[in-house]
């Protein structure tokens, strides 16, 4: 019998894979990997899940090496005038670096998880690709992913929209079901950016500085980490017209503001630490999103130097990120992808 493990968060998506696993008839061992001080509804499905399908539950306490690994890398960043997507390196370097490493150590076949991506395999070559419900799909936060990686990993979840997937189980009759999505980042502090979370969480210091539009100070701001390039809201500055940060320099904490959005242009930019997924890029027919939720655009890629390549949009992009994940899809497929540097 195939042995799976399966990575319960205490959410409705990886608890609906459990289930779909041990209705495939396979022997179904669940994880937990224990990042931060855990919710009492997460408590409630993990249990409701494992105690009706009689699966054995793992925990991995984790708090410490997710401080260690993720967080405080992310905050450096942040101190260091760059936006930093701290889902892509966790999924990466820690979440599936853990769990996979759990799976071998049990003697397991795959890891299973509740991400909205899919997984195919053609002649030894896996392909990680978009999950079928657009608003859900996660594969650009896994472009890290490895052959070898993807090689252990199953998602089934990805051919599935969420409302299926509530369905599936709710007709199962799990209360988990009705359970609202989650909204935030796993680490998210109610009423506090990002920025700021992690500050406090690596213990660094705040870095306060000046808001500058041509040449002249408008304002003061109480850190630099709070902000990111493109933000018109929550700068508190009044110039009678919008206002973009086009600039956060970490030397000496200004934050340069333009009114003109023409100025946060980006006709070519590069990616760097850049994980290729598929044997050759193609030339034609490539496309770049530069954050979660933009919209892909064609572009040219060039490999520049090492793990560089060279971005080249088919159109301006706007408020281009440093820090951020520029990530490359061939059709549905992502072929590879970087961090954002300029």
């Amino acid at each position: 019998m195939k042995r799976i493990v399966i990575a319960m968060s205490g959410g409705v998506d990886s608890a609906t894979a459990a289930i779909m696993a041990k209705e495939a008839g396979y022997e179904t061992i669940g994880v937990t990997l224990r990042m931060r001080e855990d919710s009492q509804e997460n408590f409630a499905v993990l249990d409701e899940v494992t105690s009706r399908l009689g699966i054995k539950l793992y925990t991995l306490d984790r708090e410490q090496e997710f401080l260690d690994r993720v967080l405080v890398p992310a905050a450096r960043e942040y101190a260091s005038g760059r936006t930093p997507n701290p889902c892509c390196e966790c999924n990466y370097c820690f979440k599936f670096a853990e769990l996979l490493d759990f799976t071998r150590n049990i003697g397991a076949d795959q890891l299973w998880t509740g991400h909205y991506a899919v997984i195919k395999e053609t002649n030894g070559i896996y392909h990680l690709e978009r999950g079928v419900d657009s608003g859900k799909d996660q594969s650009y936060f896994l472009y890290k992913l490895t052959q070898e990686m993807l090689s252990m990993i199953h998602f089934p979840l990805g051919t599935f929209a969420k409302p299926e997937i509530r369905a599936f189980a709710a007709q199962r009759g799990f209360e988990f079901a009705k359970k609202p999505d989650s909204q935030d980042i796993c680490f998210a502090v109610p009423d506090e950016c990002c920025g700021e979370t992690l500050r406090k969480a690596a213990h660094l210091p705040p870095c306060p500085g000046r808001f500058v539009y041509e040449g002249k100070t408008v304002g003061r701001h109480s850190g630099f980490h709070k902000f990111t390039i493109g933000q018109r809201n929550g700068h508190g500055v009044a110039l009678g017209k919008p206002a973009y940060i086009s600039k956060i320099n970490a030397e000496n904490g200004d934050i340069e503001l333009v009114t003109d959005k023409e100025k946060l242009a980006c006709t070519s930019f590069y990616i760097r630490e850049c994980n290729q997924l598929v044997p050759e890029l193609p030339e034609d027919g490539l496309t770049v999103q530069i954050r979660y939720r933009s919209r892909p655009v064609r572009c040219k890629v060039s490999k520049h130097t090492g793990d560089t390549w060279q971005i080249f949009p088919e159109v301006p992009l706007y408020a281009v990120t440093p820090g951020q994940a520029g990530v490359l899809y061939k059709d549905n497929e992502v072929a590879g992808g970087g961090i954002i540097c300029l």
